[in-house]
């Protein structure tokens, strides 16, 4: 085997990285892909779109454990999902028209109760933003995408417009999970 000399390793290293860079360009994604680009998209597609927070999946799923059957409606909408800072961003919405349902299967019992009034507030979402490496699993089935952050036993859901859309959503929130988790840096 015949060593290679600086030269040569320098200029097969450029060649390289010009045949990848090249390749990654075709698809228009290579150099857009950014913690920044990805919060901007988000920022662009998630409000008008539906979101179930982890509070709320908290309170379907203690009516479940007490054998009641719960869902909300409407669904609150998306009103902020600006950038706060780097790997943070709001993901608020509206609540004040939501009404949290609770059905008693056994005695055929019907309660409503309106959200905003339950959480003494208008909006379901943290005031500070949540951080992106705090999203601990990741999954989407259909147009409904699952977060589940740090320390929680349930999922928040966004109901998104359609299947492709939430792909979409899926793979810059996953972006941002890999990008913005401080123990990636471990290598591990």
């Amino acid at each position: 085997m015949r060593a290679i000399n600086c030269r040569t390793a320098a200029l097969l290293a450029a060649l390289l990285w010009a045949v990848a860079g090249a390749a990654g360009a075709e698809d228009g994604r290579a150099d857009a892909r950014t913690v920044a680009s990805a919060q901007e998209f988000l920022r662009q597609v998630l409000p008008g779109n539906r979101y179930v927070s982890t509070m709320m999946s908290g309170i379907l799923a203690k009516a479940g454990r007490d054998g009641l059957r719960g869902h909300f409606e409407p669904l609150p909408v998306i009103v902020d999902s600006d950038p706060v800072a780097h790997c943070r961003s709001y993901l608020v919405a509206g609540i004040a028209d939501t009404w949290l349902i609770v059905r008693d299967p056994a005695r055929g019992d019907v309660s409503e109760a309106g959200l905003a009034g339950l959480v003494g507030d208008d909006h379901v979402g943290s005031p500070d933003g949540f951080d992106f490496g705090s999203i601990r699993a990741l999954r989407h089935d259909g147009s409904r995408v699952y977060l589940r952050f740090t320390g929680g036993q349930h999922d928040a859901v966004l109901y998104l417009e359609g299947a492709e859309m939430a792909q979409r959503v899926h793979a810059a929130l996953d972006f941002l999970r890999r990008n913005c988790d401080a123990s990636a840096t471990t290598g591990f």
